[in-house]
C-alpha cells in the first residue's frame, strides 16, 4: 500500500483505502506476536506516541484511522532506530525515509495494557501534532461542514468504521433543558461507540471549549470528545492541548486544529474513553438518550 499519499495530501478516498489495508493486513494477533519482539524502549515509543510525546524533527502523519506516518528525514534519531526495531518484528512498514504505524498497533486496547509504567499527564509536555490530510476541503468556509463532510465521505475515526454522521445536533427534547451545549459532529461507530466534537471559534472568542468539554463528557456520557478550533498559530495550540491534558475534569478529550487553507487538521491530543460513564449513573442516563435519539435520525 502507498501510505505515502502525505507527501500529495490524502483525499477521502485515501483514507478508506488505508483502513482497510490496515484491517487487512494488521489484525490483534499479528500485532501480538510482534509484540514479544520488542523491548521495553520500543513499547515506550508506542506510549509516546499515543500520547502525542514525541520530541523530534521530523513530521508526523496521521490518517483518520489512526495510523501514523513517521517520515524519517532526520534518520539519525534514536526515535528512527526504535521505529525500524518495530518494523522488524512486523508490526510497522517502511517505504524510503517513511514509517507507517498501523492504528491497532496505537490503539489503547494494546498500548495501555503494555508492560509498561502508566504515565500521569504532569509527567509530559505536548510538542508534537500530527497532521491529518483534508484534500478536497479547500473552498469550504465554515469548519465544521467541511470537517462533517469529510468524515461522510471517509467514515473512518481511531480505528472504528463510522455508521453515522451528524453535523450541528439540534435540541434533543428528551434532555429537556440539559442540553445547552451543541453537539457540532456527532459520530457513531460501528462499535455503537459516540464521538462528539465540539467547534470553538477562537478568533472570535475568549472561550476555548473547556466547559463545553465537561458538558459532552460529563452531563451527555458521550465515549470520546473532541474539541477543535481554526488554526491560530502552534504556540497557542500547544499550550492549549497541554492545559487540556493538566485538567483533571477534561483530561480524556482529544484537542484538534482545523486549517482550511491547508487542507489540514492537527491533532495535538488523540481522545480516550470518558471515565465518566464508569462513575456517573447521569452520564451513562443520558448517553442512552442520545444513542436513542440518533437511532431515530
Amino acid at each position: 500500500m502507498a501510505f505515502t499519499c502525505f507527501r500529495r495530501g490524502c483525499d477521502a478516498a485515501d483514507h478508506l483505502k488505508e483502513f482497510e489495508y490496515c484491517n487487512s493486513h494488521f489484525g490483534l494477533d499479528k500485532i501480538r506476536k510482534a509484540l514479544v519482539e520488542l523491548s521495553p524502549e520500543h513499547m515506550a515509543v508506542l506510549q509516546r506516541i499515543r500520547l502525542n510525546w514525541l520530541n523530534t524533527k521530523n513530521p508526523v502523519y496521521m490518517f483518520l484511522s489512526g495510523s501514523v506516518v513517521v517520515d524519517c528525514i532526520w534518520g539519525d534519531e534514536t526515535l528512527c532506530k526504535h521505529l525500524e526495531a518495530i518494523r522488524s518484528a512486523g508490526a510497522a512498514e517502511r517505504v524510503g525515509t517513511a514509517y507507517y504505524l498501523p492504528h491497532v498497533l496505537l490503539s489503547e486496547e494494546v498500548v495501555e495494557n503494555l508492560p509498561l509504567p502508566e504515565v500521569t499527564e504532569e509527567e509530559y509536555e505536548i510538542k508534537k501534532f500530527y497532521v491529518v490530510s483534508l484534500r478536497g476541503v479547500a473552498g469550504e468556509v465554515d469548519a465544521v461542514e467541511a470537517l462533517a463532510k469529510f468524515l461522510e465521505t471517509a467514515p473512518v475515526f481511531l480505528g472504528r468504521r463510522a455508521v453515522k454522521v451528524v453535523k450541528r445536533v439540534p435540541h434533543i427534547i428528551q434532555l429537556a433543558n440539559r442540553y445547552t451545549d451543541r453537539i457540532d459532529i456527532l459520530l457513531k461507530l460501528a462499535d455503537g461507540s459516540l464521538t462528539g466534537f465540539g467547534y470553538v471559534d477562537v478568533t472570535k472568542t475568549y472561550h476555548l471549549g473547556f466547559s463545553m468539554a465537561k458538558s459532552l463528557l460529563l452531563l451527555y456520557g458521550l465515549d470520546r470528545v473532541v474539541v477543535f478550533h481554526p488554526y491560530v498559530d502552534q504556540g497557542f495550540h500547544r499550550e492549549v492541548a497541554n492545559r487540556v491534558k493538566n485538567r483533571w475534569d477534561i483530561s480524556e478529550v482529544g484537542y484538534a486544529v482545523v486549517n482550511l487553507m491547508e487542507e489540514e487538521l492537527y491533532f495535538y491530543k488523540l481522545p480516550r474513553v470518558n471515565r465518566y460513564l464508569r462513575m456517573s449513573v447521569s452520564a451513562y442516563k443520558y448517553s442512552s438518550v442520545i444513542r436513542s435519539y440518533i437511532e431515530s435520525l
